[in-house]
């Protein structure tokens, strides 16, 4: 006698055909009805929660399609997908036709990245969570994961983007300063070697110097002044003097005019 798994199910009028005369059986038909149940419950619930969070931020200034975009929707699909489990050895495929949902709601901002986009201040969007009350959190702006007002990650919000244009600003400045420095001591020195390098410093962080290298193997090293548009010494190497004996030196300093004013 065959086993209960290895027997084809006659048709029941009353059974559900899926597609293509695929069968299922009265548990697995249940199985898809609560499936199907369950995810219109989820569409409901997650639709009525997205017009309540919309409106909160609209309620507290925030402007739709400018401050903040809802991208969430709920759309009728057909998919294949798995019910049951295999360790109760009843999972079973089905193509069903339910409701689904996609989206978010999420803030719209503005970002400077010198390094993977350095001469574009790009359109970004940041994850915005909602509390149970009408608190909300934006790690990305607030720099923490401590929920508060509306209004004041607004304010927030502002403030970022409005820094994030100011450093976009400095960063061109500081290209154009930096190519006009480069042009000028090219085609004052034209056999020296002009080379932009980073160096780091615990008060001012990474910053750009630009050397202006000679074949002696001295230099001279500026650094960028974009409010002034203007390039000061860094540092400076002669290469020569460095080479000289204590003698030499000793020698040099001897034949040096003494400075007005010093004593």
């Amino acid at each position: 006698m065959e086993s209960l798994n290895e027997q084809e199910y006659i048709k029941d009028p009353n059974q559900l055909d899926l597609f293509e005369g695929i069968l299922h059986t009265p548990e697995q038909e249940q199985k898809i009805a609560e499936f199907i149940k369950s995810r219109e419950n989820t569409a409901n619930v997650g639709e009525s929660v997205n017009k309540q969070h919309e409106q909160l931020l609209i309620n507290n200034g925030f402007v739709k399609d400018v401050d903040f975009v809802n991208t969430f929707k709920v759309e009728t699909v057909t998919k294949e997908i798995q019910l049951g489990y295999s360790w109760q050895k009843n999972q079973f495929k089905a193509e069903v036709t339910f409701k689904d949902v996609t989206g978010y709601i999420s803030l719209k901002g503005k970002q400077f990245n010198s390094y993977n986009k350095p001469n574009e201040l790009s359109d970004v969007t940041f994850n915005v969570d909602f509390d149970r009350g009408d608190k909300i959190n934006c790690s990305s702006i607030q720099g923490n994961y401590r929920y508060i007002k509306p209004t004041t990650l607004f304010d927030k919000l502002m403030e970022f983007n409005k820094h994030q244009e100011y450093l976009f600003e400095e960063h061109l400045k500081k290209t154009d300063l930096k190519q006009n420095i480069i042009d000028k001591y090219a085609k004052l020195y034209p056999n020296a070697t002009i080379t932009v390098k980073n160096e780091w410093s615990k008060y001012s962080g990474t910053f750009d110097i630009i050397e202006v290298k000679f074949e002696s193997g001295s230099f001279v090293q500026f650094r960028l002044d974009t409010h002034k548009n203007i390039e000061y010494l860094h540092k400076k190497h002669d290469a020569e003097f460095e080479a000289l004996k204590i003698e030499e030196l000793l020698e040099r300093f001897s034949k040096q005019v003494k400075k007005e004013g010093s004593n």
